[in-house]
């Protein structure tokens, strides 16, 4: 085990459960709708990290059109009432997505840029 200070570590992770595409059991949920509620399950699971030291909410997403389009990210952070200065990004790199969300991440942190990240992605392909 590493003690540099700069280490990226993954703290918590979570997921919405899966369901069919179209005509499936979030047919009629929003993508920042089920994004947000993965991050405030994540925060009530962490409560000792206080939401204004997030650095970036950076978040991945493959089609971005409809209420994925946008700055998907932001939407997201506002709805699982990150505060409005945590800043958010959205990324798109198809299916790596979400992947490239958390590259970014542990390079700011392994550079110095900043400690804490949220990070993850969504592609809700009943709303496309």
């Amino acid at each position: 085990m590493s003690t540099n200070p700069r280490d990226a570590v993954v703290v918590d992770f979570a997921r919405t459960a899966m369901g069919r595409s179209k005509g499936g059991c979030f047919r009629h949920t929003r993508a920042d709708e089920l994004s947000a509620a993965v991050i405030k399950g994540l925060l009530e699971r962490n409560s000792a990290i206080d939401p204004a030291t997030i650095d970036d909410l950076i978040w991945g997403c493959v089609m971005q059109r409809d209420e994925q389009g946008v700055n998907l990210a932001r939407f997201v952070g506002l709805l699982a009432g990150l505060p409005h200065e945590v800043p958010a990004q959205t990324v798109n790199r198809l299916c790596g997505s979400s992947m490239s969300a958390m590259h970014t991440a542990a390079a700011n942190i392994m550079a110095g840029i900043g400690d804490v990240y949220v990070v993850g992605g969504v592609e809700h392909m009943g709303h496309i």
